[in-house]
């Protein structure tokens, strides 16, 4: 597990440290930093599979990464299992062992909305993978049907459902975000290709939220059998309603519990909102983390931490923090 993460002359950060735990709640007004935790923690999983470009595709070169106000080099530092690992730009020449860092489930915002297909991975060390935009999610669903079937742990499986395997919950899930959707799949390995289909109709003709929440689900169900696994979904709340955001973060909380590692980068106070609901049921409060973000009059990033007690209930909150609904009713008043 990822302890902390330092970040020195790194885009917005100056000099910041932040805690991380099981889960992690990343969250602020827009360009305040939050995305770039995530860039940050994907250069170090390549840094730790010693790859020789430790560049994001599309994030620009080194100079795009540092920040203005600095005059120390760009370093990145990692904690894990309590030992801190670092690595400098441009000139890092450290080998890393590659087991140490976790198994990183990446979905970004970016990710598929309703395709009519969606790409799979036919290199056999892939086949169980889900790409940040939702690739090979259906392969990955076929690999643990059916290619190598495994159990979810009793306390992940959906209460309407009496089967532990992985497809019968994912319908499940899917079915607190739209009630009674019927889902299926098919995977043409003749076309590296593959297709979903809710109640026989083709993604297209459906909502988007059933596709968007899809990897989502899929991921955070897969991640509880893959021993030290890090999840992190950006906006996770994306195309559903409240009741469906207030039960996402019900799956988010219980894969932490079972010990995957998860971060969030979340706008939605439905989400927050059910973390602190589960907290309040599950004595879960010294197992997660919010760190809201915001910049500061020199565009440096300003992190603030906030606790929630085994009751649910914020020790703190910053102004701009979830409390757009309170203001906007008080005006209505």
């Amino acid at each position: 597990m990822i302890n902390s993460l330092t970040l020195t002359a790194f885009k917005s950060f100056f000099d910041r440290e932040l805690d991380l735990e099981n889960l992690t709640i990343l969250t602020g007004l827009n360009s305040s930093g939050k995305s770039s935790i995530i860039q940050s923690l994907l250069i170090l999983e390549k840094a730790f599979k010693n790859e020789k470009n430790l560049l994001l595709d599309g994030h620009g070169t080194e100079l795009d990464l540092r920040n203005k106000n600095s005059k120390e080099k760009t370093e990145l530092s990692i904690t894990i299992n309590d030992i801190e690992y670092s690595i400098e730009f441009p000139d890092n020449k450290i080998n890393f062992e590659p087991n140490l860092f976790p198994n990183v489930w990446y979905i970004s915002a970016n990710r598929f909305g309703p395709q009519l297909s969606i790409p799979i991975l036919n290199d056999n060390q892939s086949k169980n993978k889900i790409g940040s935009n939702g690739e090979n999610v259906l392969q990955c669903i076929k690999y643990y049907d059916s290619v190598n079937p495994v159990s979810l742990d009793e306390s992940i499986k959906h209460p309407d459902t009496n089967s532990f395997t992985l497809l019968e919950n994912i319908r499940a899930w899917l079915k607190v975000i739209s009630p009674n959707v019927s889902f299926n799949y098919e995977v043409l390995d003749i076309s590296d290709t593959s297709y979903a289909t809710y109640d026989g109709h083709r993604a297209t003709n459906v909502g988007f939220g059933l596709s968007y929440i899809l990897p989502v689900i899929t991921t955070l169900l897969v991640s509880t059998f893959e021993k030290n696994s890090l999840v992190i979904i950006e906006n996770p709340e994306a195309h559903l309603h409240p009741k469906g955001q207030t039960e996402l973060a019900k799956l988010i909380c219980l894969c932490a519990k079972l010990g995957t590692q998860v971060i969030i980068e979340t706008h939605s106070d439905h989400i927050f909102t059910g973390v602190r609901l589960f907290i309040k049921e599950n004595a879960f409060s010294d197992n997660t983390l919010i760190h809201w973000l915001e910049l500061n009059e020199n565009k440096n990033t300003d992190i603030t931490t906030i606790y929630i007690d085994k009751d649910g209930r914020v020790n703190d909150w910053p102004k701009g923090f979830f409390d757009q609904f309170e203001i906007n009713h008080s005006k209505l008043i």
